[in-house]
């Protein structure tokens, strides 16, 4: 008789470091639920996950879903660059139409598919697709996302059930669980109304560990209560959708890179405003540049506005040379274009600038380079190498191994492995399956 493949949850929990379940550090944090259904009854990467570059949140996402790195699905950092603010702000929502992901193609192969709140979501092919996207934080958000979601109006039916959709800006525990309502509406209302004759794959997010690391520390008390509430969440996910698929699922939970803690914040705008390669106004805006930094936290891109000016590419390059040199400055690599893309981001960088650990890079124009008022606690983005950027990995259910440690793998092999699991390859993938 012709079994029905298992259903696929997929779950990211924001800036989740191996260290607080196999920690090398003394970490004092109970997670039963990820310690008995992934540890004792699934498998795990111990020796952690190795992040995309830049370890940030929406390249990242986009890596987990496609199995790609950034310079291959075109999103390399959470913001559009925008040195004049032209842009007000956007994030990437939208999710790459330059590769295959996991929401598409689970859908062609004969899965209904779907994704609660997961980032760079927005305009993914599937059938039950409720995006991150916001535009000034209040109600008007949820009418525009009832307009992008898939199908329109599957906000205002969420939200007639559960209340209002959690809004990207809001990071709070409190958002977490309107995040994890989101998912169970997908997936009770919606997905496994089909279950005895389609299985379903959907995605699933929680943000409020990172943002309470960002806020109050790593290892603060904050931070890991919002990581224990997480755990609590996270197994309700796992009881519920065993026992609404009579076993025949398999749930993975993710995180897209690990946090450092701050020490210090640096600035190269500044130099470059001093070295007058950039311009503001009255108020302080950028109005004109030659040069710009982005963020993307413990790492900047590097732009010149006009790429054939070789005079204020070789200011730059000195300027750069001058902050690798001074050991206080807080530079542990300074990247040119090609071995930016060798790395798998920035393809449109002049430069690219890696901090070392604790040194925050922001996009500031005036004040001090260098200042140990740091805006953030904590912040990844730091180089993909470093130990604390490490991701998570955790699989359970059917047809998984219980208690098998793989050790180490890549972010971008989650898509592929996955994929793996429900029958097919994804083409564009620059992982491998590691079961």
């Amino acid at each position: 008789m012709w079994e029905l493949k298992p259903s696929i949850v997929l779950i990211s929990i924001d800036a989740l470091k191996p260290d607080f379940l196999f920690g090398s550090k003394d970490v004092e944090i109970e997670l039963p639920n990820l310690r008995k259904y992934f540890i004792e009854n699934g498998t795990f990467a111990s020796d952690g996950v190795q992040s995309v570059f830049p370890p940030f949140t929406y390249p990242c996402h986009q890596s987990i879903i496609t199995g790609t790195n950034p310079v291959k699905h075109g999103i390399s950092n959470n913001c559009l660059f925008d040195p004049t603010g032209i842009h007000k702000g956007a994030w990437h929502w939208r999710t790459s139409k330059k590769v295959k992901n996991l929401w598409g193609e689970s859908k062609l192969n004969g899965y209904v598919s779907g994704s609660a709140s997961f980032p760079t979501s927005a305009g993914a092919d599937g059938d039950y697709i409720a995006p991150e996207f916001w535009f000034d934080g209040t109600e008007f958000d949820s009418e525009l996302l009832d307009l992008i979601a898939t199908p329109k109006g599957l906000i205002s039916e969420m939200e007639s059930e559960i209340g209002r959709f959690a809004s990207g800006y809001e990071l709070t525990d409190e958002s977490d669980e309107q995040r994890y309502k989101e998912l169970m509406f997908l997936i009770e209302k919606k997905l496994v109304n089909t279950v005895d004759k389609k299985p379903f794959f959907v995605s699933g997010y929680f943000a409020s560990f990172d943002e309470s690391a960002h806020i109050h520390g790593v290892y603060s008390k904050e931070a890991k209560a919002s990581l224990v509430k997480i755990d609590e969440m996270l197994g309700e996910v796992v009881r519920r959708v065993h026992e609404l698929t009579d076993d025949n699922v398999i749930v993975c939970v993710v995180s897209d890179h690990g946090v450092i803690t701050n020490e210090f914040d640096i600035s190269p705008n500044v130099l470059f405003r001093e070295n007058d390669l950039l311009e503001v106004d009255e108020s302080g805006k950028v109005k004109d540049w030659k040069v710009y930094s982005q963020r993307a936290g413990g790492i900047c891109e590097v732009r010149l506005k006009n790429r054939e000016d070789k005079e204020t590419y070789n200011k730059v390059k000195n300027i750069l040379s001058n902050l690798l040199s001074d050991e206080n400055a807080g530079v542990y690599e300074v990247l040119d274009n090609c071995q930016s893309i060798e790395r798998g981001g920035f393809p449109k960088s002049d430069f690219v600038i890696v901090a070392k650990e604790g040194y925050e890079i922001r996009d500031n124009v005036s004040g001090k380079y260098l200042t140990t008022d740091t805006y953030q606690k904590a912040q990844h983005g730091y180089s993909e190498f470093y130990d604390d950027m490490k991701a998570s990995f955790f699989i359970e259910g059917k047809g998984i191994q219980k208690n098998r440690n793989i050790g180490k793998m890549k972010l971008v092999d989650i898509a592929p492995t996955l994929a793996n699991l429900m029958g097919f390859e994804l083409e564009d993938a620059e992982g491998k399956n590691v079961l």
